[in-house]
C-alpha cells in the first residue's frame, strides 16, 4: 500500500501513517509540501495520503482545508497523535556542549520552557523535525542538537539526550487520511467533514446549526474560511458525528435550504480521540 506523507521518514506524519495503517504493508512516500502531496493523491499516484489538519495548541491548518477543496480530495479517516519532543544529539554529547538547536519553528516554540533554561543555545529553524536529526548526523555537528520524535532518533540511530521536553504534555495533532474520490469507501461512516457556504442573509448559519440539533447531529468542529474571489464572504468547514446515518442525511437536506453550497469532503469512521484526563494513548 503506497501512502504519501508530508515531510521525511521519522516525522510525525510518518507516526500518524504507521498508527492508522497498523498491520498493513506500507510503502511510505515522502513529499516536500502539502500541495505536492495533494496533487499526487488527486492523480491516483498513491493509495492514500496523510495530512495534518489541526493541533491543540496551534489550531487549524487552514491551507490544508483549501487544498482538500481545490483538489477535490476525499477524507476517509482520521488519527490523533500526541506530539512528544526530544532533544537528540551525537553519542557522548552533553547539554553543556550544545550551542545550537535545529528543528521546525513550531517544535522550537512548543519546547520554549525547556529551551529558555539554556540561553547559550542558538535556536535555528529547519524545515522538518526529523530532517534536522539527519542534518546534525550527516554534518557531524557534535556541538548541535535536534528536536524531533523518538522515531526520528531510532531511524537515524541517534541517542536521545532529553526526553519529552515539550512544554504542554497535552499537545495532540489530528491527521486526516485522504484519498482520490475514484477509490471506494472502506469504512462504515460515523463522521463527516463538510464545507458549507450559507446564503448571504441574516440568520442562515443559525438555521444550519438548528437543523443539525434537530436531527441529533453533534458538531465536533466549525471553522470559517474566506471564499477566494469573494471579499468578506466565508465558508464553514464543519465536522459532525451521528448515531443514525439517516438522520445525518436528513440534516443535509435541511441545511441545503439555507446554503448556497455543500461539499462533503468525506464520510468516515471516527478516530480514537485523546483522553486528556489520562494523558496520551
Amino acid at each position: 500500500m503506497e501512502v504519501g506523507i508530508q515531510g521525511v521518514l521519522g516525522s510525525f506524519h510518518d507516526q500518524a501513517a504507521s498508527k492508522y495503517f497498523n498491520g498493513h504493508d506500507l510503502d511510505l512516500k515522502p513529499f516536500s509540501s502539502f500541495r505536492s502531496l495533494a496533487k499526487a493523491i488527486q492523480a491516483k499516484e498513491l493509495d492514500y495520503g496523510v495530512m495534518a489538519i489541526e493541533n491543540t495548541i496551534a489550531g487549524s491548518i487552514l491551507p490544508n482545508y483549501a487544498l482538500i477543496s481545490e483538489f477535490d480530495l476525499e477524507v476517509t479517516g482520521e488519527v490523533y497523535i500526541r506530539i512528544e519532543m526530544n532533544l537528540i544529539a551525537h553519542a557522548g554529547v552533553k547539554l553543556e556542549d550544545i550551542n545550537q538547536v535545529f528543528s521546525h519553528p513550531m517544535a522550537l516554540l512548543q519546547c520554549s520552557d525547556f529551551l529558555t533554561q539554556y540561553p547559550n543555545m542558538k535556536l535555528t529553524e529547519y524545515e522538518d523535525t526529523a530532517d534536522s536529526v539527519r542534518l546534525i548526523k550527516e554534518s557531524n555537528m557534535t556541538n548541535a542538537a535536534a528536536i524531533a520524535s523518538k522515531k526520528a532518533a531510532q531511524l537515524f540511530d541517534m541517542p536521545i539526550l532529553e526526553e519529552n521536553i515539550e512544554t504542554n504534555k497535552q499537545n495532540y495533532t489530528r491527521f486526516l487520511i485522504i484519498k482520490s474520490r475514484m477509490n471506494g469507501q472502506t469504512k462504515v461512516p460515523e463522521k463527516a467533514s463538510l464545507r458549507v457556504m450559507t446564503k448571504h442573509d441574516p440568520g442562515r448559519l443559525s438555521d444550519v446549526l438548528v437543523a443539525f440539533k434537530e436531527h441529533n447531529i453533534n458538531l465536533t468542529k466549525i471553522q470559517s474560511m474566506p471564499v477566494l474571489g469573494q471579499p468578506y464572504r466565508y465558508a464553514f468547514n464543519i465536522d459532525v458525528t451521528w448515531e443514525d446515518y439517516d438522520e445525518y442525511q436528513q440534516s443535509l437536506k435541511e441545511i441545503a435550504k439555507s446554503s448556497e453550497l455543500i461539499e462533503i469532503h468525506g464520510e468516515y469512521e471516527k478516530g480514537l480521540m485523546p483522553d486528556y484526563d489520562k494523558g496520551s494513548r
